[in-house]
């Protein structure tokens, strides 16, 4: 696997083929050798790959790491919070670092602060992957978008990441 500057160098390498390709794409289509019609969805996934690049390049040169929104206890210890469909609606599950489990619906700091928690947000390893659009199928891949997530390792850096963020501050 390739990281920090071999990464960025890879990542640049890409960008020159798809924008060969639309190039060469757009000469067809002007000598009548294809429709635009029968293009549109490789030019989408070309340009998307593109822009796809271009942010990845950003993130390494900014270090590898980005803030995600994230959930702690007043005091700051983080806890693990994901949101949940239920029968009684959309409920907040939090394991409390006492090892309880907490339910609520509050989303706002002094609704969440009667619960004894707060929003952080906290610095780690990202890395982008692919979400999915709207419906299923050719709808699906042609409207998705890369979506910035936490990773497993620092692509600036090659180090793997540490279960701790590398910063916490309170949500702005």
């Amino acid at each position: 696997m390739k990281y920090g500057s071999d990464l960025i160098a890879s990542l640049e390498d890409a960008i020159a083929r798809d924008r060969a390709e639309i190039a060469n794409r757009a000469q067809r289509i002007a000598d009548g050798l294809t429709d635009i019609d029968d293009c549109m969805t490789s030019q989408r996934n070309d340009e998307r790959n593109i822009a796809n690049a271009e942010a990845k390049i950003a993130l390494i040169r900014d270090g590898g790491c980005a803030w995600f929104a994230e959930y702690a206890t007043l005091d700051g210890t983080l806890v693990n919070a994901r949101w949940c469909d239920t029968r009684f609606g959309r409920k907040l599950r939090v394991e409390m670092p006492d090892g309880s489990v907490v339910w609520t619906t509050a989303s706002t700091a002094k609704g969440l602060a009667k619960q004894g928690l707060k929003h952080v947000e906290c610095k780690r390893p990202a890395w982008f992957k692919f979400g999915a659009g709207s419906g299923g199928g050719m709808l699906a891949a042609y409207t998705g978008s890369y979506v910035l997530v936490p990773s497993d390792v620092n692509y600036a850096t090659g180090e793997a990441a540490s279960a701790d963020p590398i910063a916490i501050r309170d949500a702005q």
